[in-house]
């Protein structure tokens, strides 16, 4: 279904959603909380709501703490962990993030439910904005992304066009039906977005052997940025905290990165990458390769995040670019 909301009753109905829903948008840095960059926060004035840029932290970590405290531990008894979510709105939302939590769920709803993360996705609407024009890292029109949203937000003239994706955004419109008008206003020409990157190829299953991966790893200083702003990127290891009786303490889940050696040690002190060669390709063949091979859909969303934010500007996209032509 297709509605519109006009643009000056905008700032109503986000404060009338904010009366009933913890609210959560992009944002611009603040110097005086050390934040620099934009990111999604949890807002009470829409004011605060920045659209015009991609946001250089993704929404995931809003579906993951960065310490899940799994169970707590005495002697040989166990307690399992409930968490409390409010119902919230993720607002601002561009395509690219939105195939990310789809590929989220895959993982942690369709192959095995995580009950953190479930809770966390039943609880949150996720209200997409239409980006009609990258920045000068994003390639997604080169990966084919689907439409997933409870809401889409296409900005026109004076309005906002409206379209719901699911029973959710459906049920969340009939909510505020005071702000919206049900009417068919989304042509062909406002889905599409424009990038001025490409990749040219999503079918690198002969590049194993190029050199050309030696090249990118030589650059790559291995600090994890990548797999930090990547909205796909969900790796996680388990650690086991005890208090200083050793009978007490909890289990917790903390992201990983691929790109640490640590990431493969096992008992023995065995690194299965050892190379920092290894440790690229590896996350470069999951992002293309690997993940498509088994679900049948590139991982990457082209949001560029990982070149963005990379310390050494390692532009991985060129260089498959240039592997495939030679």
């Amino acid at each position: 279904m297709q509605y519109i909301l006009k643009k000056g009753d905008f700032n109503s109905f986000a404060k009338k959603v904010m009366s009933d829903f913890e609210f959560i948008a992009p944002t611009k840095g603040d110097e005086s909380k050390r934040v620099l960059k934009t990111q999604f926060s949890s807002i009470k004035n829409p004011k605060d709501i920045e659209l015009g840029v991609n946001t250089y932290f993704p929404a995931k970590y809003f579906f993951f703490d960065k310490k899940e405290t799994l169970l707590n531990f005495k002697g040989n008894i166990l307690k399992d962990v409930k968490i409390k979510v409010p119902q919230r709105v993720i607002f601002g939302l561009k395509k690219c993030d939105l195939n990310g939590i789809m590929h989220q769920d895959t993982v942690f709803l369709d192959e095995n439910v995580d009950p953190f993360y479930k809770k966390r996705r039943d609880a949150t609407v996720l209200i997409g904005v239409h980006c009609k024009a990258g920045d000068e890292y994003c390639f997604c029109n080169s990966l084919e992304l689907t439409d997933f949203h409870d809401l889409m937000f296409y900005e026109k003239e004076d309005v906002y066009a409206v379209e719901t994706g699911s029973e959710k955004g459906e049920k969340f419109i009939k909510k505020f039906s005071s702000f919206f008008e049900e009417m068919d206003t989304i042509t062909d020409d406002d889905r599409k977005t424009e990038n001025t990157l490409s990749l040219h190829t999503t079918d690198i299953k002969d590049m194993y052997g190029n050199e050309g991966w030696k090249e990118l790893a030589d650059t790559c200083l291995s600090c994890g940025a990548c797999n930090n702003l990547c909205p796909n990127c969900h790796c996680f290891t388990i650690q086991d905290e005890v208090e200083f009786d050793l009978k007490t303490g909890k289990r917790v889940r903390v992201p990983a990165s691929c790109q640490l050696r640590s990431f493969t040690r096992v008992a023995g002190d065995h690194v299965f990458r050892d190379e920092r060669t290894e440790r690229y390709k590896h996350r470069i063949y999951h992002q293309i390769q690997y993940f498509k091979d088994r679900h049948d859909v590139v991982f990457c969303t082209g949001c560029g995040r990982c070149v963005r934010g990379c310390p050494a500007k390692i532009d991985w996209v060129a260089k498959i670019n240039e592997m495939k032509s030679s």
